[in-house]
């Protein structure tokens, strides 16, 4: 580890990538849980699950990717502690819940309008479509929620406080737990509404969640509790503007990422029933794998944006070059527990085929040896060069990995070449070796060394 990362820094990134790594685990676990006790039941509810999990993640990207911006402005904004630090960051966190809280509106009316269009982009068994287009029409208003959560949760991480929206998100996470018991097997005589239930538990589950947050930061009159009318009113069109130019292309980014992810699963998954069922699997297990992954990206996102909002350029480029070091070492660990717990995980789900069973261990396998690659491209991508403003860069580079190299060669192998499904999943290895090489060139030629803050 180089000597860059102190001690102090170490905690500081720490302070956000443990919170917000939990987070992740809370928001994955719903799916892993979903799918398991789903599991028990019928293999077309799991398949339903699955794909209907993966267009929701596609949605999450487009409603999540709109309050980057304004986590990328109000990093450098704490960092920098001038005298109007609290009512900027303020007004950067509303400007980001009302973008974000629009694209959660449109995001809602496609779920609750066109469900089984969205379902037959992943699978051609009308069963799976049918059962997957109901799910996702009762879960469509939760993206109104997910807009001021994330937004107001990125704002609470650039303040040092991000254990608040983790403690909330769990409490979310054992609410829908609970109730996913009850709605989906016919715990305590209530009638086993199978995937219907799971619905139901996640709507509920949001909604109480998004509530408590907003309760506690309201009576605790917290920073982000409120905000006044005098503040918003100081909003300039460099504000917005600034904004903007973050916001959607990291939209665009996470949005095109996600829908890149579908589609490859798409591929994957349409290999067969045994292969929709082993993503299914495989989906919220690699996302619950890589929490801490996601969380060490998101701190060092913050951490590096403090140092670039204060000046200290030279700081923040040999501390971007330990953080890396550290992701890598982080991936490695993750993915030797994850292969150690490879035979109870899938002993989760009694209700799958053998044969199903069988592919889920050969693609469980490649996962375990992507975790390094991933750990690392998040913390070049997502850490370090969006922490400087490279939403535009690290859009096309997304484009390049998934668009012109990984989904082309997935399509040449499976309807081509007539490759297994473990070979085509496989490709997702050089996917990320080709983001890591071409994202490390971008962080050595410090062009994302830079400050983000409009002038005043």
């Amino acid at each position: 580890m180089a000597p860059a990362l102190s001690g102090v820094a170490l905690r500081q990134v720490l302070g956000v990538a443990v919170p917000m790594a939990a987070q992740t685990v809370f928001f994955s676990s719903k799916g892993i849980v979903d799918a398991a006790m789903l599991g028990s039941q019928s293999e077309a509810d799991v398949a339903a699950i699955g794909l209907a999990a993966r267009a929701m993640f596609v949605a999450s990207m487009f409603v999540v990717g709109l309050s980057v911006g304004a986590a990328q402005i109000g990093a450098q904004i704490w960092g920098g502690d001038g005298p109007d630090r609290d009512a900027a960051l303020r007004r950067t966190v509303w400007l980001g819940w009302v973008v974000s809280t629009a694209a959660g509106v449109l995001v809602a009316v496609l779920f609750l309008v066109f469900p089984r269009e969205v379902m037959a982009l992943g699978t051609d068994s009308p069963e799976v479509v049918e059962r997957g287009a109901g799910f996702l029409r009762l879960v469509s208003g939760t993206y109104v929620l997910l807009a001021y959560t994330t937004t107001v949760s990125a704002g609470l991480r650039v303040m040092g406080r991000a254990s608040v929206g983790m403690v909330y998100a769990g409490l979310g996470v054992l609410l829908n737990v609970g109730l996913n018991a009850v709605l989906i097997t016919r715990l305590w005589g209530f009638p086993a509404l199978g995937i219907t239930g799971a619905a139901y538990g996640t709507l509920v589950s949001a909604c109480v969640e998004t509530l408590l947050l907003a309760l506690h930061l309201r009576c605790g009159r917290r920073l982000l509790g409120t905000f006044p009318r005098a503040e918003l009113a100081g909003i300039r069109r460099d504000d917005v503007l600034a904004l903007v130019r973050l916001a959607v292309p990291a939209a665009v980014n996470s949005t095109l990422w996600a829908l890149g992810v579908f589609a490859f699963y798409a591929v994957v998954g349409g290999m067969g029933v045994h292969s929709a069922t082993a993503l299914a699997i495989l989906s919220p297990v690699e996302s619950l794998s890589l929490a801490f992954s996601v969380g060490l990206a998101n701190g060092t996102a913050v951490l590096l944006g403090a140092r670039l909002g204060a000046g200290a350029f030279d700081e923040a480029y040999a501390l971007a070059r330990s953080l890396v070091v550290v992701s890598a070492v982080a991936g490695a660990v993750t993915g030797l527990v994850v292969w150690l717990l490879e035979r109870p995980v899938l002993g989760l789900f009694p209700g799958v085929s053998p044969e199903s069973r069988e592919l889920t261990g050969d693609l469980f396998d490649v996962m375990v040896v992507g975790f390094v690659l991933k750990s690392v491209a998040m913390t070049l991508v997502m850490g370090v060069l969006r922490s400087g403003g490279e939403a535009r860069f690290c859009l096309l580079l997304d484009v390049v990995a998934q668009w012109v190299l990984l989904l082309p060669l997935a399509v040449l192998l499976r309807f081509v070449v007539g490759a297994e499904p473990v070979h085509v999943f496989a490709l997702l290895l050089l996917e990320e070796a080709f983001r890591i090489v071409v994202a490390a060139r971008r962080v050595r030629s410090r062009r994302w060394v830079a400050s983000l803050v409009p002038a005043t």
